[in-house]
């Protein structure tokens, strides 16, 4: 399901759309170089697990049942396992692409992911979007922010991080920060906005009908 969905978003890759996104340059990067540490922590599982604590009754949207979550058995769900895979995959695929493709393409899989949610009902609210968004960029923040080691880039070292570990306040870290939140405010109103083209035109052939 992700190769396809991947598939026809990327189709857009070959359109004029402009970029819509306004993450600056110094924040792509700041979330490339994040996102990279997070990846290989397993943040997909990080992610779904913080998300199924804070709002557990979408345990049964996966086929997860409440007590798993409660009793914290429901990492060794499979069906929990795929799901967090799926949003592993689909935040790498969109971080890979900032800034080599077309914004709007990369955020047309957000739009579909959204269309895919109406069909399922899968239908989140308000609130737990932005659950979702906050606990996506907490997430990824907090792997980026504790980690010690540096990552190894060209046969060297990246600095870029271990300066937003060392402070705070430092600018590449309000960067990883902005970066994030901007990125997860676009994911999040695509999302929405696939949801209620879906249920708009579903709405209107039932009408016509």
């Amino acid at each position: 399901m992700f190769d396809w969905i991947f598939r026809k978003a990327m189709g857009a890759c070959a359109s004029h759309i402009e970029a819509k996104t306004r993450l600056t340059p110094e924040e792509i990067e700041a979330v490339k170089e994040s996102w990279k540490r997070a990846k290989h922590a397993q943040i997909g599982r990080k992610i779904l697990g913080t998300l199924l604590e804070k709002r557990p009754q979408f345990a049964q949207m996966y086929g997860i049942s409440e007590e798993e979550v409660m009793d914290g058995r429901m990492t060794s769900n499979t069906l929990f396992q795929l799901q967090a895979c799926r949003i592993q995959n689909f935040l790498d695929t969109t971080v890979s692409s900032l800034g080599l493709c077309p914004t709007a393409s990369v955020f047309a899989m957000a739009k579909r992911i959204g269309q895919i949610h109406y069909y399922k009902g899968v239908n989140f609210g308000s609130d737990s979007y932005t659950v979702f968004k906050k606990v996506t960029a907490d997430e990824i923040i907090d792997v980026a922010e504790k980690t010690q080691h540096l990552l190894e880039k060209d046969g060297g070292h990246t600095e870029f991080l271990d300066q937003a570990i060392m402070s705070p306040y430092d600018t590449n870290n309000c960067n990883i920060r902005l970066g994030w939140n901007k990125l997860m405010n676009e994911i999040v109103r695509e999302m929405k906005e696939g949801f209620v083209q879906e249920a708009r035109a579903h709405n209107k052939d039932e009408g016509d009908s």
